[in-house]
């Protein structure tokens, strides 16, 4: 059975004359004859009552056609979906979706993309990091954002640098240097440093190791946890201190128990993430936009005088 079968059969059965679906699908009457009747010798029921005057749907060719246009419609549906998605005016764009995201210039080129194609569905899947680089790796996701320190070099990966974030270091309200407004990270020498797992965030415990060895001492660790939440509870109810990317400040609601403190903390380098081979026009406007506002956040530096 062929698409073209079915779309002589409903031709017929809309008309209930061969003659006129004939003209219609613009076929010899006789060639479509020959083809309803090998559907119905396939099928192995009778689709059609017809004679000389008249032509009639027999109960099972109703039945029969109305799942053959739910079918024709999905077919349709499919091409028209396809090529919207191969020339960029429709389809799904895939993004990792973790606190690495939660950046204005991520949200901003979201915000406009989504303005701009809205026939383009822009799917945000939570992923962890490990899976989000399997993911992109195995080309089921279009972009990702990960950490530097996160990403080793790869070759079937690009990146592209998105912004360096500043680092505060957080603390309970009633912590030694809750009100310092401002210390260095060798005043935390002693402290014990609240992070999340490998898993969530890879590379962040060598990262505060490497950073505290700077300052002259060797950090101590409280169990990891599994979410950013997990964190600021642990750091609110005098666990340990944790560093805490600015760009996330305004996305938990205001906590009186809490401390952003500004530090010597060198900041972390953030990157967009995708598949070196993809060719989806989707990306490519993404990445379009999304260069655009990483240009326009940069600072603007002062001009030389002449």
């Amino acid at each position: 059975m062929e698409l073209r079968h079915l779309r002589y059969f409903r031709a017929v059965a809309e008309r209930l004359s061969f003659s006129r679906a004939a003209g219609e699908l613009r076929v010899a009457q006789p060639a479509l004859s020959r083809q309803v009747k090998a559907l119905e010798e396939e099928l192995g029921v009778r689709l059609l009552d017809r004679n000389r005057v008249r032509v009639q749907l027999t109960d099972a060719g109703r039945t029969f056609y109305a799942h053959t246009c739910k079918v024709l419609a999905q077919v349709d549906m499919a091409v028209a979906a396809t090529k919207d998605t191969a020339t960029g005016v429709g389809g799904e764009l895939i993004i990792c979706n973790d606190w690495r995201l939660s950046n204005p210039i991520v949200l901003g080129a979201i915000a406009e993309y989504r303005q701009r194609y809205p026939r383009i569905e822009v799917s945000l899947r939570d992923l962890l990091i490990h899976e989000q680089l399997t993911a992109l790796r195995a080309r089921e996701a279009h972009l990702g954002f990960v950490a530097a320190q996160e990403f080793a070099a790869h070759d079937e990966l690009q990146s592209l640098h998105l912004l360096d974030a500043e680092l505060l270091v957080t603390v309970g309200a009633q912590h030694r240097l809750a009100s310092a407004g401002r210390i260095r990270i060798a005043d935390l020498a002693g402290e014990t440093w609240v992070i999340t797992g490998a898993k969530e965030t890879p590379g962040l415990r060598e990262f505060i190791v490497q950073t505290c060895r700077l300052s002259g001492f060797n950090p101590i660790f409280a169990p990891p946890v599994h979410t950013l939440e997990s964190v600021l509870a642990r750091v609110t109810t005098g666990y340990g201190v944790c560093l805490w990317p600015e760009f996330l400040t305004p996305s938990f609601p205001t906590n009186p128990l809490v401390r952003y403190l500004r530090t010597d903390c060198p900041p972390i380098e953030l990157r967009a993430v995708w598949h070196r081979r993809e060719d989806s026009p989707l990306l490519k406007q993404f990445l379009t936009i999304l260069r655009r506002r990483i240009a326009e956040s940069a600072p603007v530096r002062p001009k030389a005088r002449a």
